[in-house]
């Protein structure tokens, strides 16, 4: 017997969204875990109102850079590095999970890699989705670490936008979510722009107070002139960094909103 059951560990996609999948074999029952957004859980599956594995905490880090050219006059093209860590506790009995990342054929992974307790797994390919077979101990806590490197690509060059999404919506797991991070690190993206402005102040920047040191006032003035867009609401900025936190997710007392992780920019480099 198969019930489905919503756990997502997020998504990362520039245009189009992806979807990410987990199914879970035991030695009673196969399970299937889908992590789409809006999946409708079985009302009379025990693994649907009681799942096991609990996601203690998240961390998820992104950080926006361009890549540098490998040839003279080859534009720059926008990079996202991700990584990603959950600590997650299994409740009940022992079973294996396998994670697939779907990669849409206009946005191609560069890299990909998985490990499990600092052990790395062996991913596989098959079509245009990563495979990452995961073993869940019972009564265990394992940590999963995902890395991956990512294009952006235009999705209308003509405007020179350019934008990446990703669903930070935890769905399916044993509540609560205790700690859930995410933070979006602007740093080399930011850096890039002022080394590019650097000849001529782009409009609405205040000229450097010394040689290799932007002016405090420059990174607000980037995200107001060239940051087109950041949700949800709620985020920090600390530095370079955007980010939020979440407490308790999951619980009857929290009700704090998510959603999807969007962050919208000019592409002057284009």
């Amino acid at each position: 017997m198969v019930r489905p059951l919503g756990a997502s560990l997020g998504r990362i996609a520039a245009g189009p969204s992806k979807s990410v999948l987990l199914r879970q074999r035991s030695s009673s029952a196969p399970l299937l875990l889908l992590a789409f957004l809006f999946l409708t859980l079985g009302a009379g599956s025990a693994w649907a109102t009681n799942p096991p594995v609990q996601l203690v905490s998240a961390r998820r880090y992104y950080s926006l850079f361009l890549s540098t050219p490998s040839r003279p006059g080859e534009p720059a093209s926008p990079r996202i590095r991700y990584q990603g860590v959950w600590e997650c506790v299994n409740w009940g009995g022992t079973g294996d999970i396998s994670l697939f990342q779907q990669e849409p054929a206009h946005l191609p992974y560069l890299d990909f890699r998985a490990k499990a307790n600092g052990i790395s797994i062996p991913v596989q390919k098959q079509g245009d989705r990563y495979w990452v077979p995961l073993h869940f101990p019972g009564g265990q806590r394992v940590r999963v670490q995902i890395e991956s490197l990512q294009q952006v690509l235009p999705v209308d060059p003509g405007q020179k936008i350019d934008s990446f999404e990703d669903l930070i919506q935890p769905t399916g797991w044993r509540p609560p979510v205790v700690n859930y991070w995410v933070v979006v690190d602007l740093g080399r993206l930011f850096n890039a722009y002022m080394a590019q402005e650097s000849k001529s102040p782009a409009f609405g920047l205040a000229p450097r107070s010394s040689p290799g040191s932007p002016p405090s006032s420059a990174f607000p003035q980037f995200l107001a002139n060239k940051i087109l867009e950041v949700s949800p609401k709620g985020y920090r900025i600390e530095g370079n960094k955007i980010w939020w936190y979440y407490h308790n997710l999951g619980d009857a007392a929290s009700s704090q909103p998510m959603g999807t992780l969007r962050v919208v920019w000019q592409a002057w480099y284009r």
